[in-house]
């Protein structure tokens, strides 16, 4: 019996351990290395595949900027994201947040078919802008953010923040996304490394980090080892493939 209980205690005990090691990241707990964070402009070719990646549709541009400023005497990141499809302008999204936390502050977007939505955040609340005109956002109301949430729309630029140090690490990150009805943490993991083929002549050695949105849904990031920038990424799901790559 005493071997048992032995046995019983030391599985609860690897079990909580295991429990333990997921990785809890919002906008308060300091959890992210911000020395990674770097101020510049990204660009990313996004597009359609098959799951046999044999039919590809024309790809859209994102172009994505980091910036370091100041607003009322406090430190801020200004993150802007233009979407071109089809030789126009789809969006653009601007969002505020503290730099030292990524806590969001102010979100602007303008979508050609959706119209404007401008929010700010204040006191657990996502708030409809009442300075911006023609605000479709003022329709939706408020959102009551329960935990401390990180903009998703910054996902590539978050990704290369997180502590990673080795294979099987476990994150439950607060990404938030305006559409959004409430927040919530969302899991990924480190499932591994590949050496990614850029060229004839360049192999990056990368850390793969993957979220499962559904059973047979889920996405796939390539970081590269050291600065951890995002390089690549498959989402599949319903048989079909999206793919992100960085543009040099």
């Amino acid at each position: 019996m005493k071997v048992l209980v032995f046995i019983s205690a030391i599985i609860l005990f690897f079990t909580g351990t295991s429990v333990a090691q997921v990785d809890t990241i919002n906008a308060q707990n300091h959890k992210l290395v911000m020395s990674n964070l770097k101020e510049g402009k990204t660009s990313y070719l996004v597009y359609m595949t098959d799951s046999l990646e044999t039919k590809r549709t024309i790809g859209d541009i994102w172009e994505r900027t980091i910036a370091f400023k100041k607003r009322d005497q406090n430190e801020v990141l200004d993150f802007g994201w233009k979407w071109l499809r089809n030789d126009s302008l789809f969006a653009t999204i601007t969002k505020i947040c503290d730099r030292k936390t990524l806590a969001p502050i102010y979100h602007y977007a303008n979508y050609k078919s959706r119209g404007i939505f401008a929010y700010d955040y204040k006191n657990g609340l996502m708030l409809p802008s009442d300075t911006v005109k023609n605000n479709a956002a003022v329709k939706k109301g408020p959102v009551k953010l329960d935990i401390p949430v990180i903009s998703w729309e910054q996902d590539l630029e978050t990704y290369a923040l997180l502590p990673i140090k080795k294979v099987g690490q476990q994150f439950d990150i607060s990404f938030f996304d305006p559409n959004e009805k409430s927040a919530t943490y969302h899991r990924y993991e480190v499932v591994g490394k590949d050496n990614l083929k850029l060229n004839a002549d360049i192999t990056v050695n990368c850390w793969l980090l993957k979220i499962n949105y559904s059973q047979d849904s889920y996405a796939i990031f390539w970081l590269t080892e050291k600065s951890k920038e995002v390089i690549k990424m498959k989402e599949y799901y319903k048989g079909n493939c999206r793919i992100k790559v960085k543009q040099y």
